[in-house]
Formats: structure tokens, sequence, C-alpha cells
């Protein structure tokens, strides 16, 4: 399955939810993993979701994976200064 981030438009090719399946369903969330933005899947799309209208463990669930996201930009940003 193929999906377009409804946010930057980056093309994902690999999905796994947060059950570790890898085939989403209707209304199971997606974290963009180029931009950082959470969107949700809709027949075989993606549309933007308002993270204040998720349940609150799927809140606290999405926080995490920002966190790591931005550390792992934060490192991935340092590595390209260094080589420059």
């Amino acid at each position: 399955m193929n999906t377009k981030c409804p946010y930057c438009n980056y093309l994902a090719t690999e999905h796994e939810t947060l059950d570790n399946q890898k085939n989403p369903k209707d209304g199971e969330i997606s974290f963009c993993i180029n931009c950082g933005e959470v969107s949700e899947y809709s027949g075989t799309s993606l549309i933007k979701v308002d993270v204040n209208s998720l349940d609150e463990s799927t809140k606290e669930e999405i926080k995490k994976i920002d966190i790591a996201w931005l550390k792992s930009k934060g490192i991935s940003n340092l590595k390209e200064k260094n080589n420059e």
C-alpha cells in the first residue's frame, strides 16, 4: 500500500500500525516520518486529523513517537552538519 501524507505529500510505501499490523484499517492513525504530522487512514488514502480530537491514550502514544522522531531528526541534522 502506498499513501501520500496530506500535509507534505511524502509518499510512504511501508506502513505499520501501533499494534504491529502491516495493513492499516479505516480510522487508524498515521505519523508521517517526513514531516511529523498525524493523519488518519480512510480507504486507501490518508486524511488530516485534529490530534486534540483523539482519545488520551492515542495522544500519549503520539507524543512518545513525536519525541523519538524529533530526536532522530536532530541527530540526522547534526550528522549532516558534521559532514559539511
